[in-house]
Order: C-alpha cells, then sequence, then structure tokens
C-alpha cells in the first residue's frame, strides 16, 4: 500500500515539475534583443502623502508632488526613478 502510494505522489511531483518547467518556457517574459535601445519616457514627478496642517477636520495625508524626483517608464516596461534636472 505504501509502494502504491509513494508511486502516485511521485507521479504527481514529475508532473508538478514539468508543468512549472513549461509555464515558465512558454509564458516567460523574452529578453531584448542586445542591439535594441532601451528609452525612457519621463512622465513626472514622484507622488508622496504629506501631513494636513491647514485643515484640523480632516486628519490624516493629502497627495503631494516631491518634484526632486522624476518618475518614468522604460521602454521594457520598468519603472524608474532619478533627481530632477531642472527642479523648479
Amino acid at each position: 500500500m505504501k509502494a502504491k502510494t509513494l508511486k502516485i505522489a511521485g507521479l504527481i511531483a514529475v508532473l508538478a515539475a514539468f508543468a512549472a518547467v513549461y509555464i515558465i518556457v512558454a509564458y516567460g517574459q523574452p529578453t531584448p534583443p542586445a542591439s535594441s535601445r532601451m528609452t525612457i519616457n519621463w512622465s513626472g514627478y514622484l507622488v508622496v502623502g504629506k501631513p494636513e496642517t491647514m485643515d484640523k477636520i480632516g486628519r490624516g495625508f493629502y497627495p503631494a508632488t516631491d518634484q526632486k524626483v522624476e518618475i518614468g517608464l522604460r521602454s521594457d516596461g520598468v519603472v524608474v526613478w532619478r533627481n530632477a534636472t531642472n527642479i523648479k
């Protein structure tokens, strides 16, 4: 009985390993060609929560931009940030 259970468990483990390899190979994100150049679209500034100081009724944070940090989207879909080059 134990041998039959071990055979079934081993078969399930092997099938799960093959399924995992198939999913990783079939649905993995392809690497971009080495010759393609990475581009970045700098789209705006970082938004952070700052404490409310004027309104004592609405306690909590409100959204405010930090114009020292720019955020952008790289051509492969990764979000990047940098120190702002032209601080207003």
